[in-house]
């Protein structure tokens, strides 16, 4: 008889698994023995929060209607052996596994159509109806209904969780200020709160339950921040005590989804993290753009975001001070590899001395609302960070471009040899010979997304005999044959494996017929294991009974 593998072994096996992905092969091991089910059940709880089955699945609304009840079904069974499993009424303690609790998604789930219909009984049967909060309405006509209160039933099951899940590390909800008081001092190895809304944190309890239980805690995000007076927003004060009440140096990331009042005082505060923050994402406003300057104390940057919710503040034009400064800011963070500027006037002239900017590293870089007539030392500038970009998106407004204009931006990119994922969507600008002059000596290129003026069979054998292409989207209006695609196909090789190939504004009068694609499709996955996703130019202006009409 072989004998058996250590259990450190079998721990590391599954370990691996789960960062494949493999959640079925690990449910597999689990259910084959009880010496794989310990290590299977542990990882496969510890990843629990990326399995595919979260969310209702991948495809939920093109599912046909009996599958989709099934998924449902899963995704619920799911979460309730987790909250049994803090019951003490499953095999295993589930819960004690788990890293990461995410009651949005648990909030999904209660919110989906199958679950409400055909599942919440069964879900809340047994040890778990004690947690089932729920109201009588009446509707206009007189008919009566229970309603589940989602909000109150995740804090009732939130209450007990909580208390079985030793190695928590991220927690996520619209979660209440009081819950987060009594739950914070089980979470000692918390160390991420993502909250839907920012309220909780204006309580100054919070800040100490979690100053004093979890000292590993380093990672915020926030989607919105309600007001509880509209006529006096006092939420930047707010986020700023709670941000000084962290210890010093301790923020690493801070994500906003949305515009949540935060301002001048709150830059300043980021400063209490200056050494720490790797990883910043804000929206900003017409008035906290003017003390943009003020998070000039956060220089050990590794990834910024900044996405402007108004888009029409030219900081150049209007407080030049602040905009000098900002660039100040930009060149002293030498670790900054990750740049996106969203919505922001100002973001490519900003950009623009950075660049040059010998210890500068950029890998990342994403501008968009920027007019392109007015930016060619922008475009200049890309080239000398050309040893280190690797992803670049650029959307901007062509109107006015004049020749030499297009030619220094497209001298630019031509020389970003280290370039993998390239996105440029500049509307009826790039013609075929602008195309074939970026991409061809591009070979590393492994993304890529552009519009055109008019896309013709001259710019495939270019993006065909990229080695390591494996994800191409053609948006401009084409007019490709089935000779010109069929080359196309011919030239891809081992390294575009799975490539996907996406030509989303085909003109109707040159468009392939449905057995061209269909023969298409079947020489791309027979060739290269790839996939065409082809699809008609509509005029936005043309009503769909006008298209049928004619």
């Amino acid at each position: 008889m072989a004998p058996a593998l250590p259990d450190d072994i079998l721990h590391v096996l599954c370990e691996e698994l789960a960062n494949l992905r493999q959640f079925d092969t690990l449910f597999n091991c689990a259910c084959a023995s009880r010496v794989l089910a310990v290590p299977a059940l542990t990882n496969l709880y510890r990843s629990h929060h990326e399995a595919p089955i979260r969310g209702g699945g991948d495809d939920a609304l093109g599912t046909p209607l009996a599958q989709r009840l099934l998924v449902t079904q899963r995704w619920s069974i799911l979460w309730k052996s987790i909250i049994a499993s803090s019951l003490d009424t499953t095999l295993f303690p589930y819960c004690r596994y788990i890293r990461t609790l995410d009651f949005r998604d648990l909030g999904n789930l209660f919110g989906d159509e199958q679950f409400r219909s055909k599942v919440q009984k069964q879900f809340f049967s047994g040890p778990l109806k004690q947690f089932e909060r729920t109201e009588q309405r009446k509707s206009a006509s007189g008919k009566r209904w229970t309603s589940l209160l989602d909000a109150d039933t995740i804090e009732a099951i939130g209450e007990a969780v909580t208390q079985h899940t030793p190695m928590l590390e991220t927690i996520s909800g619209e979660l209440k200020s009081d819950a987060l008081v009594r739950w914070t001092p089980r979470l000692p190895r918390l160390q991420s709160l993502e909250l839907f809304d920012g309220r909780p944190l204006e309580n100054p309890l919070v800040h100490t339950s979690l100053h004093e239980y979890c000292p590993n805690f380093n990672e915020l995000m926030i989607y919105t921040w309600s007001q509880e007076d509209l006529l006096s927003d006092h939420r930047d004060h707010k986020f700023a005590q709670f941000l000084s009440s962290m210890r010093a140096g301790s923020l690493k990331s801070l994500q906003t989804m949305h515009d949540i009042g935060a301002d001048a005082e709150t830059f300043l505060a980021l400063s209490h993290h200056g050494g720490s923050l790797e990883d910043l994402g804000m929206y900003t406003s017409n008035e906290s753009l003017s003390h943009l300057n003020m998070l000039q104390g956060c220089t050990a940057l590794k990834q910024l975001r900044i996405e402007d919710t108004h888009g029409v503040v030219d900081l150049q034009a209007t407080q030049n001070d602040v905009f000098l400064e900002t660039i100040a800011w930009l060149s002293k963070c030498k670790s900054l590899r990750s740049i996106r500027f969203s919505n922001f006037a100002s973001g490519a002239a900003l950009m623009t001395p950075v660049l040059l900017e010998h210890d500068v590293k950029l890998e990342h870089l994403e501008i968009d609302s920027y007019i392109l007539k007015d930016h060619q030392a922008f475009h200049q500038a890309l080239v000398h960070q050309h040893a280190h970009l690797v992803e670049l998106s650029l959307s901007g407004d062509p109107e006015a471009m004049f020749r030499d204009d297009l030619d220094t931006l497209v001298d630019s990119l031509r020389q970003l040899k280290a370039m993998r994922r390239l996105s440029l969507t500049f509307p009826e600008v790039l013609r075929d010979e602008y195309i074939i002059a970026i991409f061809q000596d591009l070979k590393q290129l492994e993304t890529i997304y552009v519009t055109g003026l008019e896309l013709n069979d001259g710019v495939l054998p270019t993006i065909g005999d990229l080695p390591n292409l494996r994800d191409v989207t053609l948006s401009g209006i084409s007019k490709f044959t089935v000779d010109g695609l069929f080359d196309f196909t011919s030239k891809l090789g081992p390294g575009n494996q799975g490539i996907r190939v996406i030509i989303d504004q085909a003109d109707p009068e040159t468009a392939l017929n449905d057995d061209n694609q269909t023969v298409l499709s079947e020489y791309l996955a027979e060739q290269v294991g790839g996939t065409l996703d082809y699809t008609l130019f509509k005029d936005p202006y043309l009503s769909d009974f006008e298209g049928d009409s004619d």
